[in-house]
């Protein structure tokens, strides 16, 4: 396979995952299209693999079909008889990568270095990078005093709920 047909594979491939979700939900492709805003034509292209769907819209059907964002990416997705079987391992990696940028974010707007924020919760400033980079997960109620001292809503957080905890 050239590089050329890379890109046009991955895309066939997603094509396929983002119809066997939406079966697997129940859902139309009518009504996945009026929860991204676009035409139904538009989504079928999407699921007939013609054209690339955009990361923001790969995340709404993912939320509404009970998906991880994650099954989308990985080679060794399949369904079976009884669904999506889910790439649980790349999923939980993905949460805690956006996890850690949310981490980063919050940390540079409060000002605070990182070995600032490992002597507030008790940590090496390793782990609080570790943390930041996605490389490590943080526990919920780390996460909770983080938020606190950083003075931002622990509700910031939300998108990556599924990461917190696993290592």
């Amino acid at each position: 396979m050239s590089r050329l047909e890379e890109p046009i594979i991955r895309q066939k491939i997603t094509g396929i995952l983002l119809r066997h979700a939406r079966q697997r939900a129940g859902r139309s492709q009518a009504e996945l299209a009026a929860s991204l805003h676009i035409s139904t034509n538009r989504y079928a292209q999407y699921e007939r693999g013609q054209r690339e769907p955009l990361l923001p819209e790969l995340e709404v059907v993912a939320e509404l079909c009970d998906v991880p964002l994650g099954f989308f990416f990985d080679d060794q997705a399949s369904v079976d008889e009884e669904g999506v079987a889910a790439p649980q391992a790349a999923a939980q990696r993905i949460q805690r990568k956006i996890l850690g940028a949310q981490l980063y974010q919050a940390r540079q707007s409060a000002g605070k270095s990182q070995k600032d924020v490992a002597q507030a919760l008790g940590v090496s400033a390793r782990q609080v990078s570790e943390y930041e980079s996605g490389n490590r997960a943080i526990s919920p109620s780390e996460l909770t005093a983080l938020a606190a001292y950083l003075h931002v809503d622990p509700g910031q957080f939300q998108l990556a709920r599924g990461a917190e905890g696993t290592e």
